[in-house]
């Protein structure tokens, strides 16, 4: 890795440095339905990009480990969920023997059970409960936390256009888009650089243009790059966001965020991160953008831990002549981080089996 531990760090231009490890990418598409709904489509999708690592009974490989979606329908006035239909096209864990025959795709039916429910200030809460944890798969349920948080303030920017401005959106015509992608890099030690990207991009209707650029309403956009070290503690991080409407397209500048966010420094990146951004930012609408990009810090991180898994093996297998696990080690997922680790399920009972051998 050429890039040296103190190079400073760069939000504009966006310069990040090391060795590619990881990539996830999260959208969230939210389109005009008929009957007064909108329809949010939203995919997470992992890409390992070096190494294997044992799990689930099985060598997952460099590639997609993980790609999801939802398809969820709202009612744009009353915000009942009318749909909350999720897929998993590639998971972590399939059924079988060594998995004691359970599968990611096991809890996935509670996610059905939103439908019904209001969208409000409680739905990520609700979601925890029906779904965190030992409950439920923890990558549909960063897809869903996303989708919950993002279609708010999209439907009450809707509200506020049609009250200004007579022009109807076509069913189907897309309303707003938010991307965020997580890119992981190794650095020398065992340290790990994040670089997050979110951009939003909102639209005005298609029966308000003249010309194609019309189409364009707003684009906001956040850059974080964060810097760990190797116990997973931050040590360097940069913020920065910006804002950018069709006139004074140019003119808009990044805005520092570092300041306000500078009790990031020396937090552990796992274990109540995102509590405490909630807490400290969550209660400001004009920050759900900013606290998006960083709610999915975290959870990008954890993808990135696959190197050292890689990093291990191959220490071990230089020191002993042959490929081993170190004693002690455990690349396991955390007891209750979802459902395939729960308490009582078979992956923490083959963990237990593994540690006494």
């Amino acid at each position: 890795m050429s890039a040296s531990s103190d190079r400073p760090i760069s939000l504009d231009p966006f310069e990040t440095g090391g060795n590619p490890v990881h990539c996830r990418t999260l959208i969230v598409d939210i389109h005009a339905d008929e009957d007064r709904c909108v329809r949010a489509l939203a995919t997470i999708a992992d890409l390992r990009k070096q190494g294997w690592v044992p799990t689930g009974g099985e060598l997952q490989a460099a590639g997609f480990v993980h790609h999801m979606s939802l398809d969820v329908l709202v009612g744009a006035e009353s915000r009942r969920i009318e749909r909350f239909e999720p897929s998993q096209r590639v998971v972590a864990c399939e059924s079988s023997e060594r998995t004691g025959g359970d599968s990611c795709r096991d809890p996935i039916h509670r996610l059905r059970g939103m439908v019904g429910e209001t969208l409000d200030a409680g739905s990520l809460r609700r979601l925890g409960r029906r779904f965190g944890g030992p409950l439920g798969c923890s990558h549909l349920l960063t897809l869903a936390q996303l989708v919950t948080s993002f279609l708010p303030p999209v439907l009450e920017g809707e509200t506020r256009r049609a009250l200004e401005q007579p022009h109807r959106r076509e069913a189907g015509e897309r309303i707003a888009t938010r991307t965020i992608v997580i890119d992981g890099f190794e650095r020398r030690g065992g340290n790990l650089e994040i670089a997050v990207q979110l951009t939003d991009l909102h639209t005005r209707p298609f029966s308000s243009m003249s010309d194609l650029l019309d189409r364009l309403s707003a684009q906001h956009e956040v850059r974080a790059i964060i810097r760990v070290d190797s116990g997973s503690t931050i040590t360097d991080f940069d913020v920065a966001e910006r804002l950018r409407i069709r006139t004074g397209f140019a003119d808009a500048r990044w805005q520092s965020r570092r300041e306000e966010l500078d009790w990031l420094g020396g937090q552990p990146a796992l274990g109540g991160l995102a509590s405490q951004l909630r807490r400290r930012h969550g209660a400001d609408s004009a920050r759900e953008p900013l606290l998006a990009a960083l709610l999915n810090f975290a959870p990008g991180l954890v993808q990135c831990l696959s190197t050292r898994a890689t990093d291990m093996l191959e220490q071990e297998a230089r020191r002993h002549g042959r490929l081993m696990l170190p004693g002690g080690a455990d690349i396991r997922g955390r007891p209750d981080s979802c459902y395939m680790w729960r308490t009582g399920g078979r992956m923490p009972g083959a963990r237990r089996v593994h540690d006494q051998d």
